[in-house]
């Protein structure tokens, strides 16, 4: 009676049950004829190699071994269906140490596969010589490997001290029957045949009568040539197609022929030279060229990556078209560009869109220079900043001014950034490890071995968040990510010597908008208009006031307007030409005093008080400068009797008196006196009570109607 094939056999001490007994038939994969026929074999590999699923792959099908899953992972009605029907697997014999250790040998098959002998070197070995020598060549492989684990193997034999070897490696060679080899039954001459395949490799096993390996017909440098093109060619033709096309060659020129075992052979030995053809520059760079390793910045800011990341993350979203009709998707995805700091793998800046663009990498840019200034006081540049290529002739005005050097990575060269490696492991903690609901996987857009179950996601869908929902994951995980790294980030960077702060003119000019207009200087400051509101600007410095004709252009931070720069332009009817450049000041919005005394809180006065010190210091320029101006011309006309005349109209002194009477000794009493009385001025604004500092207030006061809604 012929003994029942059973679906069960032990691999690695683990129990499998074949896949065939489980799966359907279908073009590609037979099931056995007492399948339960539970699943098609593509939904079973699909399920194995998921890691939300149970089912896990023991061992891969092979020449003369089935595939097989392990049979604890299966769920338990199907575990229940096998041992009904078949009975149970305890029953089966765990395998011998010997048995553990075959492998079969998928080079030797290669080798003999493409062995050819015979005259005119034509004939290729029968499959069934094949398979045989292709079995002895993984049981000899075995051999040698159980021989030199001695140790383990006498252990596994239950053996002390010494023993024969051979007598027991032969005495299992002789018990393993999984595959049909050919090998000698007796101790001696199996010793003999493994000695002759240690020396001859796979050639030791071929039998005289298949002669050996006759001298390869591919010589000349002609036919090297051809077989190298049309192998390198990026159609990829397979082994017989360059076959075809060689042959045909040869037929003209008068080259024997050649067969696919030819072409298997020098396909590999001329790999690196036909594998570009095949798979172009970007996998030749990454598969063939040789890395550079590179070690971590040795301190914070010193290194910024900054790419675009497609959040694995769904959210739902609902439009109305123009008729009133309402659609929800579900399979919107967000981009978050990321600027990462490989000291520590800290995210120092972000900005999340829908779609990667300019504008977007400017804001994360942005937002990073803006959290150097949260976490040191200031703004501070990287050392370098390295980015994609990506909008690169439009952005790289934008990296030069934001990092000391900005250093683009190579074209298609993602290992380059670190950056790339990162987003792998921060999509899988914070999303696929705290089991995020709408997490879509591991890049949904390609191929993967670690998915999610769409079918879950499809019934779950109406769960989903919406954009902003989504966006406060993102951002939630990034904080999450910065609280664990902010320590050790901000230490690193105060203990380092060699910073580069970005002034706020720096920034502006970088980051800021501008209005479209220019504006003038007035006496209540600089007025121009910004998203709609007027504002005003000014400033303590007086050099600013001496360019009140100038047209001036304005930078704005929308997200801070406390300041702005203004840098000199040409205007037409008001509207900004371009910029001239030579001059910038930075302006402060002006402060905001209330009008009525009722209104009045702590700080107006003190805020006044600036303006009247401003003031002053404006007056008493004016009067040294005009007294310098007067005692130059002094010198001019003493130096030229005939203008006597004109001096006593042109040269009064600050006084009003003219300098023909003793000019230089009354000048200087002047000047004293007015001195005097600047300090005993600000002596009795610094003593007077409220309603005196309140009735200059209200002489010298800005006109207000302008930034209130009386």
């Amino acid at each position: 009676m012929e003994k029942k094939e059973s679906p069960f056999e032990y691999h690695n001490d683990k129990l499998g049950a074949k896949i065939k007994f489980l799966i359907k038939s279908d073009k590609l994969v037979s099931s056995h004829e007492q399948s339960l026929k539970l699943i098609s074999y593509r939904a079973l590999y699909g399920r194995m190699k998921s890691k939300t699923q149970p089912e896990r792959e023991l061992r891969r099908a092979s020449l003369g071994f089935d595939a097989l899953v392990d049979f604890d992972s299966l769920v338990q009605e199907w575990r229940d269906a096998l041992v009904f029907k078949f009975g149970k697997p305890t029953e089966i014999t765990r395998a011998s140490f010997f048995e553990k250790h075959y492998i079969s040998d998928r080079k030797a098959f290669d080798f003999f596969a493409a062995h050819r002998y015979g005259e005119d070197n034509n004939k290729k070995l029968p499959p069934e010589a094949i398979e045989l020598y292709t079995y002895n060549a993984s049981v000899l492989n075995t051999i040698l490997e159980v021989k030199q684990k001695r140790k383990l193997y006498a252990k596994s034999l239950g053996l002390t001290g010494q023993f024969d070897i051979w007598q027991s490696l032969s005495n299992d060679v002789n018990v393993f029957q999984q595959v049909n080899h050919d090998l000698p039954t007796t101790k001696d001459s199996l010793r003999h045949k493994v000695n002759r395949y240690i020396q001859e490799s796979y050639s030791s096993i071929i039998s005289k009568k298949y002669g050996s390996r006759n001298a390869a017909k591919v010589k000349d440098d002609e036919q090297l040539a051809l077989i190298e093109v049309l192998l390198g060619k990026h159609q990829n033709l397979n082994n017989e197609q360059v076959v075809r096309h060689y042959n045909d060659v040869a037929g003209v020129i008068g080259w024997k022929p050649i067969d696919a075992g030819v072409i298997a052979n020098k396909r590999k030995e001329l790999d690196l030279y036909v594998f570009a053809g095949q798979h172009g520059e970007t996998d030749l760079m990454h598969q063939k060229h040789m890395q550079i390793k590179r070690s971590k910045p040795s301190a914070s800011m010193l290194f910024w990556s900054m790419d675009g990341w497609d959040a694995e993350l769904l959210y739902q979203k609902t439009i109305v078209d123009k008729d009133g009709n309402s659609k929800t998707t579900y399979h919107n995805r967000l981009t978050a560009v990321m600027i990462l700091d490989p000291f520590n793998n800290y995210i120092v800046g972000y900005s999340i869109g829908t779609k990667e663009s300019p504008d977007l990498i400017r804001q994360a840019l942005k937002n990073a220079l803006k959290h150097t200034e949260e976490l040191f006081g200031n703004k501070y540049k990287p050392y370098q900043l390295q980015t994609d290529h990506y909008q690169i002739k439009n952005l790289q005005p934008t990296y030069e001014a934001t990092a000391k050097h900005f250093t683009p990575a190579k074209v298609k060269n993602a290992k380059s950034k670190p950056i790339e490696q990162f987003f792998d492991k921060f999509n899988e903690k914070h999303f696929q490890e705290k089991m995020v609901l709408n997490w879509s996987g591991h890049n949904v857009t390609a191929k993967s071995d670690n998915q999610v179950n769409d079918n879950y996601l499809s019934k779950h869908r109406h769960l989903f968040p919406d954009k902003d929902g989504c966006i406060k994951q993102i951002v939630q995980a990034i904080e999450n990510e910065r609280a664990e790294k902010v320590e050790a980030f901000v230490e690193s960077f105060l203990a380092f010597q060699d910073k580069t702060e970005m002034t706020l003119n720096q920034f502006l000019r970088a980051y800021g908008q501008i209005t479209g207009y220019t504006n003038k200087m007035k006496g209540d400051g600089l007025t121009p208009t910004i998203e709609g509101q007027e504002r005003a600007y000014d400033t303590f410095d007086l050099n600013f006031r001496k360019y009140m004709h100038e047209d001036w252009m304005v930078f704005y931070d929308a997200d801070d307007l406390s300041q702005v720069l203004v840098s000199n332009a040409k205007s037409r009817d008001g509207r900004l030409v371009e910029e001239i450049g030579t001059m910038e000041f930075i302006l402060t919005e002006k402060y905001i005093q209330p009008m009525a005394l009722y209104d009045q809180e702590k700080g107006d006065a003190q805020q006044r008080q600036l303006v009247y010190d401003y003031n002053s210091r404006m007056n008493n320029e004016i009067i040294l400068r005009g007294t310098h101006q007067r005692e130059v011309l002094e010198d001019l006309f003493d130096n030229n009797p005939r203008l006597d005349t004109l001096k006593k109209l042109m040269i009064p002194d600050s006084l009003g008196q003219h300098k023909d009477q003793k000019s230089s000794e009354r000048l200087e009493k002047a000047t004293k006196r007015i001195a005097a009385k600047q300090e005993k001025r600000e002596k009795v604004l610094e003593e007077s009570n409220w309603q005196e500092t309140q009735t200059n207030y209200l002489k010298e006061k800005v006109n207000l109607n302008k930034y209130t809604n009386l």
